[in-house]
């Protein structure tokens, strides 16, 4: 129970601070400091009764003393490994968009402000912002970021595996592609495909090389031909989409990594005279599994999602754990297979 004259700390125009939540439990600021920022050997009664004095008095860390004693900023850091590339701005917008959603919600949940920063690290530009970490979305090979970040001795965690052998140690958050792609391909199969083709890209990420890897596998064991379109850097993925669709042995199934490529394959099979889903089947990796979103689309296309908003906020807590000492680990966000009538043949 908080006295009267404590309670009147913050009603003078001042800031709470320690003192005051010390004063009002009649602990020393020591135990008060180490109950708040959940460190030392504190009874969870005490820990309990420091919490509910400092959330009664409206206390919060004063960001700046922070600083000063840890020597941090309590700024994190987001960049894409390719979001220079153009194509891929427009393609994987809508991931991008809900990754960055679930790591600034999961930012200001733990006190932690959390900023997009360029890229590029050759225009010098992301180099001013104080940050304590970086998390970087789909690395890429020879990913000048990650070269930066460990030059600079900057800690970092990658949304998907770093492609070079020399990041192995690097702290990663990964979708369940191996399952994922397993469990959308089986449905398309299950659903009565018999030759299924994979719309792929030409990104050097670990996404694209991992979908492509499992897919292969996939058809290896199902013994049938593995069959792969890839666009030009610049090409419209519709002129892709007709190549595949128009080989002479066509699919009767694709899978799109991503949502622009399945509106390309709906589009390509307009143009065709294919009939979805008796003539082709359709499946996409979206960043999420909220049905509402695709009422924008042709047809409702059958989706593999990727739970952006979840890797998002998975990343900021890994990044938070290795500032505060946790040893690095990777994590494995599970996906999701949403059928939609895009694979449902009667």
């Amino acid at each position: 129970m908080t006295s009267g004259k404590s309670m009147r700390a913050g009603a003078t125009g001042r800031r709470t601070g320690i003192r005051d939540v010390a004063q009002a439990t009649g602990l020393s600021i020591t135990t008060v400091s180490h109950a708040l920022r959940g460190k030392g050997q504190i009874a969870a009664a005490t820990r309990e009764r420091v919490r509910r004095a400092a959330e009664e008095l409206g206390y919060r860390p004063d960001p700046v003393a922070q600083g000063l004693v840890t020597g941090r900023t309590g700024i994190l850091g987001l960049a894409v490994g390719h979001m220079s590339n153009r194509p891929w701005t427009s393609t994987y917008r809508p991931y991008y968009a809900a990754f960055s959603a679930g790591a600034t919600m999961a930012a200001v949940e733990r006190d932690y402000a959390l900023v997009v920063v360029p890229g590029d690290p050759a225009s010098g530009l992301w180099t001013r912002v104080p940050l304590d970490g970086l998390i970087i979305v789909d690395p890429v090979r020879e990913d000048p970021l990650l070269a930066d970040c460990a030059r600079r001795g900057l800690p970092v965690v990658t949304d998907g595996r770093p492609i070079d052998p020399e990041y192995d140690d690097v702290p990663t958050v990964e979708s369940d592609l191996e399952r994922g792609m397993t469990e959308v391909l089986g449905h398309l199969r299950d659903a009565g495909a018999t030759r299924i083709g994979l719309l792929s890209g030409p990104e050097l990420d670990a996404y694209t090389q991992d979908s492509e890897r499992h897919y292969r596998r996939w058809c290896a064991a199902e013994g049938q031909p593995a069959v792969i379109e890839i666009p030009a850097a610049a090409e419209d993925p519709v002129e892709a989409a007709l190549r595949l669709l128009s080989r002479s042995e066509r699919p009767d199934a694709v899978h799109g990594l991503n949502e622009t490529y399945g509106q390309a394959l709906l589009t390509a099979a307009r143009q065709l005279g294919l009939d979805i889903p008796a003539d082709l089947m359709i499946s996409v990796m979206r960043e999420s599994d909220r049905s509402e979103d695709s009422g924008h689309w042709h047809m409702p296309l059958t989706a593999l999602s990727l739970d952006a908003q979840r890797l998002g906020a998975a990343s900021v807590a890994m990044l938070i754990d290795v500032l505060g000492g946790d040893p690095p680990r990777n994590v494995v966000v599970p996906c999701t297979v949403i059928v939609r009538d895009s694979s449902r043949r009667r």
